[in-house]
């Protein structure tokens, strides 16, 4: 009975509240050390992105990925295939002024939640040697090009790796002080380009965390003037935060992952996976998305009896597995520590 109600309950949510990234280019113009995706020159085309949309249900929340997504000729155009989405866009920030027009135009076009996440990895020394020489200056222009429009949340992006994490929360402080809508950190995860990085020790996370959710504490997280908001959305980082340590320290996924019925990424080809870690199991642009699904869950089944429970703390999954989940629901809505 459990289970046809578990089911039932999937059912409605992934028409209702999937998270989609939908990778459009794999063009990058940077080459960052932490970085887990295979690069090319290969751009979704317009045509293929409208199939795309069309064979989706209901998708709350789409983060497009890359590769750089402004280097797409067509961003602004894909976009607004997905009209009820809140939609999130990172960027690298090296072409200021391109990205900034663009910008302009994503906001006129897009009606519901855009959030821009602008890749900083630490101050200018660590940032460059992760991300490129000059890569750090370019950043910084296009923030505040982007601070400048109206409309638009723009947050800040942080790899946090061995590279940056002596100078982590000092950092942090900077990026307060820049003045963004919040600032997110990312665990290094998936098998990075450059070998020699990897996460900090645990230790070492856990003795900055105190430190780590005063600052994150002290945003408004773009709750638009709404003070409730503005709560819950501080609560949730909180937790965010602590059950990614959680999940690293046990090895294994402390809020229950709803991959592959909430989670999809889909590749410029239409490939489809479960998450970013996880091989494509189908082609959104040749067989039906239950198809597909039924094939990740058995890969997903498959996978896990070869290697063990398949765990990560990537911030997108975590967000749409704490928001089906109701004992996270309860710990955020009250402020509760998992």
């Amino acid at each position: 009975m459990n289970g046809i109600l578990n089911n039932l309950a999937l059912a409605l949510l992934r028409r209702r509240h999937q998270h989609v990234i939908l990778h459009i280019t794999t063009r990058c113009d940077l080459r960052c050390k932490t970085c887990f995706v295979d690069k090319g020159g290969a751009d979704i085309t317009l045509e293929a992105a409208a199939k795309i949309a069309a064979a989706l249900p209901g998708v709350r929340w789409l983060d497009i990925g890359g590769g750089e997504p402004f280097l797409h000729p067509d961003l602004a155009a894909i976009c607004r295939l997905f009209p009820q989405s809140a939609i999130t866009i990172p960027t690298n920030g090296q072409r200021p002024e391109s990205i900034y027009e663009t910008a302009q135009a994503l906001v006129r076009d897009v009606r519901t939640e855009l959030t821009l996440a602008l890749s900083l990895d630490g101050f200018p020394e660590e940032n460059d040697a992760i991300r490129g020489a000059g890569a750090y200056e370019k950043a910084l222009c296009t923030f505040h090009l982007l601070r400048a429009i109206p409309g638009l949340v723009l947050k800040i992006n942080t790899v946090v790796c061995n590279a940056n994490s002596d100078r982590l929360v000092e950092f942090m402080g900077h990026v307060r002080a820049l003045g963004p809508d919040y600032h997110s950190l990312l665990l290094l995860r998936g098998a990075p380009s450059d070998p020699a990085m990897a996460l900090p020790p645990m230790s070492a996370l856990e003795a900055m965390t105190p430190e780590v959710l005063d600052i994150l504490g002290s945003y408004d997280y773009g709750d638009r003037g709404n003070p409730v908001l503005r709560v819950l959305k501080k609560r949730y980082q909180r937790y965010l935060w602590r059950i990614s340590l959680k999940t690293l320290a046990a090895r294994r996924c402390y809020v229950p992952c709803k991959a592959p019925w909430l989670h999809k990424v889909i590749y410029p080809d239409g490939s489809v996976s479960m998450c970013e870690l996880m091989p494509p199991s189908g082609n959104i642009l040749e067989k039906p998305l239950y198809e597909i699904e039924s094939r990740m869950a058995a890969d997903l089944s498959a996978y896990e009896q070869a290697r063990g429970a398949c765990y990560c703390t990537h911030n997108c999954n975590l967000g749409e597995n704490i928001m089906t989940h109701p004992g996270s629901i309860l710990s955020v809505i009250l402020g509760l520590r998992p």
